[in-house]
């Protein structure tokens, strides 16, 4: 096991690279948010002051002294302050969703290229690996609800709780009893709203579990309509879909009734700060002018209150998401590359399986020379296509090394391990778009214009279109043949020492000679899977697997029946020094 298979990788932090400054940038939107509301509540004070007392301005030294100043301002200079008031809260709000947009997006983007580092360092065939549901649910619903967290829940408690912070502050210093009693109900409502979230967690949980079986349930049975069909199980299958989807949309409704108690708290909260602050003032016996402030104040403070409530709900989806996330990253990657692991260097192309093994399944030790053909045969399930995907670096043995011109692949960069070998296998299916797309899917970045032109030309001349012919999902739309000739001079574009072949059928049954002129012109090595007799015939040398154990042989040794194992490696080893 190589040191990046044992490499555990973690969730992004939150607080990471650029992100610290959005967040900052948040905090700073909030507190002018507060410093806005509060001039706005000054002016109106101080207009509701000089409205009373008319020019006769008091000078007092009172609480309200700073008002009585600002009733001084002439009545168009206060109503420009309460307009440029109004606008700058106004503006910091819609400055705030695209800050917290940006925040989310930011760490979002680092999760999902997380999980894509990770995914493509995992073994598509390995017992680590999820299925393209769940993989495409990492990356579209989980990232999802942590963007939603870090937009709807972080975000508004940098800015919605600095500015309520800065609101009960204001409250506090003007009618200390007012701000008291409202952060009491706040805190009380707080309790209240923390409650309901231990509850909607469950639900929350419920909610996705209902939602994955009706997911799992349309991606299989879409993708297999004519399974379904020609079983003639349509209507069973209705009648299960139909099942699935009441039980989620129960399951949402349960939930939404938690999420309606939240918000409702939140209103109530708000209604009920409004109702100390009148209710207090009167018995107070507050003038009507400081009283008008305290309702300004008040007033503001019920949408960034319902905001905070709804971070309790989005918090919920996030923990399940980050646990679901996390389940994903903590599995091995055999197949990431070392730090700083260099390319492989140029050579012949000297190929060699040293005690390559999977436990139970198969052992390998053989070598092949560079312009070798080698054929490789066994019965069915025997590990031909294993050996051909360890061989590629696609998946990871339990233990020996493959060694190309005496380089350990496990210990160079993958990318220029796989562009030295290239494996062609049904496995490994076409693109959706067109022919021309695909052949330059397989192009290194450095590859010279007008390189393998005839391949190119030799393809282009069987389809009905050229190289502008449409590839359906997995290839369809092109007929067996045509797909695999496509597939092997896409592997063919990087010029590999080492091609791999995989269920290689005759060139009568391609309709056309790539396969003969491959092994004719092309220089490096190929080893080819096949089973039919003129094909194998054309083979240098014979792999052969039986019981898990690869032979060397000559080919005219094998193509009627099975070949002996006792000493035979060690022959084919001699034959091929």
């Amino acid at each position: 096991m190589t040191t990046a298979g044992r490499r555990r990788v973690r969730m992004p932090h939150t607080l990471g690279g650029a992100r610290r400054r959005l967040m900052l940038l948040l905090v700073l939107a909030g507190f002018g948010q507060a410093v806005c509301v509060v001039g706005f509540a000054l002016l109106v004070h101080g207009a509701a002051y000089r409205i009373t007392h008319g020019r006769e301005i008091a000078s007092g030294h009172d609480r309200s002294a700073i008002y009585t100043h600002v009733a001084g301002y002439s009545p168009t200079t206060l109503a420009v302050g309460l307009a440029t008031s109004a606008c700058a809260t106004v503006l910091l709000k819609a400055a705030g969703e695209p800050l917290a947009e940006r925040l989310a997006q930011s760490y979002v983007h680092s999760v999902r290229m997380r999980l894509f580092d990770h995914v493509a360092a995992s073994e598509a065939g390995g017992p680590f690996r999820r299925t393209v549901g769940v993989t495409v649910l990492r990356f579209t619903g989980d990232a999802s609800a942590l963007r939603l967290w870090i937009s709807k829940g972080v975000a508004p408690i940098l800015v919605d709780g600095v500015f309520v912070t800065c609101a009960l502050v204001v409250l506090a210093v003007i009618a200390p009893g007012i701000g008291a009693l409202s952060a009491a109900l706040i805190l009380l409502a707080a309790a209240a709203v923390a409650l309901f979230g231990r509850r909607l967690r469950e639900r929350v949980r419920e909610t996705r579990r209902h939602n994955g079986r009706l997911a799992a349930f349309v991606n299989e049975r879409v993708t297999h309509t004519a399974v379904m069909q020609s079983l003639g199980r349509v209507e069973q299958e209705r009648r299960v879909m139909r099942r699935r989807s009441r039980d989620y949309g129960r399951a949402m409704v349960c939930q939404a009734r938690l999420t309606g108690a939240m918000s409702a708290t939140a209103e109530a909260c708000g209604i009920g700060i409004l109702l100390i602050v009148v209710t207090v003032g009167l018995v107070a016996g507050t003038t009507w002018e400081v009283l008008a402030s305290l309702l300004t104040v008040a007033n503001f403070l019920g949408g960034p209150l319902s905001s905070l409530v709804r971070v309790q709900e989005h918090w919920q989806h996030s923990r399940v998401a980050r646990r679901r996330i996390a389940e994903v990253l903590s599995a091995r990657t055999p197949l990431a590359g070392l730090r700083g692991a260099e390319p492989l260097a140029h050579g012949p192309g000297r190929l060699e399986l040293d005690g390559l093994r999977v436990d139970g399944v198969l052992d390998a030790s053989a070598i092949a020379l560079p312009g070798q053909r080698i054929v490789l045969q066994g019965p069915p399930s025997a590990g031909k296509s294993l050996l051909l995907r360890l061989i590629a670096r696609l998946q990871e043995p339990d233990a020996g090394a493959v060694l190309l011109d005496g380089q350990d692949l496990a210990r160079h960069d993958p990318e220029s391990v796989r562009r030295m070998i290239r494996l062609t296998s049904p496995e490994l299916p076409l693109l959706r778009g067109s022919v021309d797309k695909n052949l330059r899917y397989g192009e290194p970045p450095d590859a010279a214009k007008g390189a393998d032109e005839e391949h190119i030309e030799a393809l282009a001349d069987l389809l009905p279109h050229g190289l502008r012919t449409r590839v359906g999902e997995n290839g369809h739309g092109l007929s067996m043949a045509v797909r695999y000739q496509v597939a092997m001079v896409r592997a063919l574009r990087s010029g590999p020492r080492v091609l791999l072949l995989d269920e290689v059928r005759s060139e009568e049954a391609f309709g056309s000679d790539l396969m003969e002129r491959l092994l004719e012109r092309y220089p490096g090595t190929v080893i080819y899977v096949t089973d039919e007799p003129k094909l194998a015939a054309r083979a240098d040398v014979l792999w052969r697997i039986d019981e898990g154990t690869l032979t060397v042989h000559e080919p005219a040794r094998q193509i009627d029946g099975p070949v002996r194992t006792g000493t035979e490696p060690e022959l084919g080893r001699g034959l091929q020094e």
